[in-house]
């Protein structure tokens, strides 16, 4: 035997035992790419490509002297281009020259061609081996080796070597992948088994254990954040790990699906019932607007706030549900409603409605409008409140009724009448430069005897403002002075700043 044959035997004996070691496909393929340089002196490219069995197409396992980012969009399939024939016939292409090469890639598609060129840096490769990956006469891909530096061609024994390591590693990536099967069907047992048991919390429960991260069901979250419950087309939330998804291995992620899977029963169920409870209080909440008292009797006995949210109310029951249980921690003896697209809430206490206006507002993006204590038998008047409240939303995730001021009689005026209004107490100051209307709002916000605050926030000095002041008083003819002159200059302001919100925001 020749040296350099005894080198070879040992050189594969040595990468058998770290592949049988190996725990994962990476880092199978990782010992197989680092091993090219020990067997093929002057290679410059080694490529591995998996056989997706969902999609049935070659894609990049791993790679060493090519862009792995252009590579990773290669889809070859069965038969296509040199990947292709080598998987399809699950035998090994020795390429000597770059035309044979070409000729063996004649059918490859324009898109993978593209990518292709990219991955290689465009380069024109001189001589190349692909051998199969094979595993018990199964083909699970095929590795690849490209020259483009040297004019020295690849040789037969490299091709048996290349077969040889090749082989290895398809036997070692299908005793992982055995193995990974073997525990995904123990941890599947696991789940179902929780489930029957404990129902949805008893499989969380059991999730946290299998992958060592606590698992919650979400109504709404970012696609790349969690794995979609679904069951009949119909999404009924996220399973959500607190780790990322990048993060979790081959079988976690597949433990996780599983789990989503054999939860979508349970969750369709438990939404099905709450949909049929949230319409029963629906129709208890439009009886009440009717007259009808019987089904909050609970709530008859003192006077009760009505709280209505709105803004990204949507047909999502699961979100729906979510956020009445986000409700229920702050008003756990509250009555909570769909009624004309907005969430409404009967309590017989306001007390916490600023910290639950401000969670609603973060996740939600939700706004509270909250009525005066009224008795449950003027709960429509109650429910009037609460929605002009919320319909005057500005940026606080509040809004009380009771501190609208002379705006909650807005909704009783037509548009003609509140733009004359504006017209005829505050156009002349229209006319100015801009600089006069914001001072009116600083005024306005400041209180009209606030003239050192207003003219620091106005970055002015205060014989500046004094002047313009004196100027506002001129063109409008009145005087800040005169209570009934200033009243109707705040009413015909606040009417502007209602119906030119933008403008308002600015000032």
């Amino acid at each position: 035997m020749k040296v350099g044959q005894a080198d070879d035997i040992a050189g594969l004996v040595q990468f058998n035992q770290l592949v049988a070691e190996a725990s994962d496909e990476q880092s199978i393929l990782r010992l197989l790419l680092d091993t090219v340089g020990i067997f093929f002196p002057h290679v410059d490219m080694a490529i591995v490509y998996l056989y997706d069995e969902n999609q049935k197409v070659l894609r990049l396992g791993a790679g060493i002297g090519v862009s792995v980012q252009s590579l990773r969009r290669l889809a070859f399939k069965p038969g296509e281009s040199l990947t292709g024939k080598v998987f399809l016939s699950k035998k090994p292409y020795l390429c000597l020259g770059k035309h044979d090469i070409k000729r063996k890639m004649a059918n490859i598609s324009p898109e993978n061609w593209k990518w292709f060129r990219e991955g290689t840096y465009k380069l024109d490769v001189t001589s190349s081996i692909n051998v199969p990956f094979l595993s018990n006469g199964r083909c699970l891909g095929t590795f690849t080796l490209n020259r483009y530096s040297s004019s020295i061609p690849f040789r037969k024994k490299d091709v048996a070597i290349a077969l040889g390591l090749a082989h290895q590693a398809a036997m070692a990536i299908d005793n992982v992948r055995l193995h990974q099967a073997l525990a995904c069907s123990d941890a599947k047992e696991t789940l179902v088994q929780s489930l029957c048991k404990g129902g949805a919390k008893q499989v969380l429960a059991q999730l946290e254990q299998l992958l060592h991260t606590p698992c919650t069901i979400e109504a709404s979250v970012k696609e790349d954040e969690a794995i979609p419950i679904v069951r009949n087309r119909r999404r009924l939330g996220y399973l959500r790990p607190r780790r990322p998804l990048l993060t979790l291995s081959a079988i976690e992620r597949n433990t996780l699906q599983f789990a989503a899977l054999i939860l979508a029963s349970e969750l369709e169920k438990q939404h099905d019932d709450y949909e049929q409870g949230l319409h029963r209080r629906n129709c208890a909440f439009q009886n009440l607007l009717n007259g009808d008292y019987g089904s909050v009797e609970y709530l008859s006995h003192a006077p009760i706030y009505c709280f209505v949210l709105a803004g990204s109310v949507c047909d999502n029951i699961a979100l729906t549900r979510q956020i009445e249980t986000t409700v229920q921690a702050y008003f756990p003896n509250g009555h909570f409603s769909v009624y004309e697209e907005r969430y409404v809430v009967l309590a017989p206490s306001c007390a916490y409605i600023d910290h639950l206006a401000t969670y609603l507002q973060r996740h939600y993006h939700l706004v509270v409008g909250l009525s005066r204590p009224r008795m449950i038998t003027d709960v429509a008047s109650s429910y009037r409140e609460a929605v002009l409240a919320v319909e005057m939303k500005g940026d606080a995730p509040l809004v009380r009724y009771q501190d609208l001021g002379c705006r909650r009689l807005w909704p009783s005026l037509d548009e003609q009448t509140k733009r004359d209004f504006v017209i005829d107490y505050l156009q002349p100051l229209l006319d100015l430069e801009p600089d006069y209307m914001a001072t009116l709002a600083s005024l306005i916000e400041n209180g009209r005897s606030a003239r050192q605050q207003t003219a620091k926030q106005l970055h002015i000095h205060v014989n500046t403002l004094y002047q313009r002041v004196k100027r506002i008083e001129q063109v409008l003819g009145i005087s800040f002075q005169n209570e009934r002159q200033w009243l109707q200059l705040m009413i015909a302001y606040e009417l502007y700043v209602d119906g030119h919100t933008e403008t308002g925001k600015n000032m």
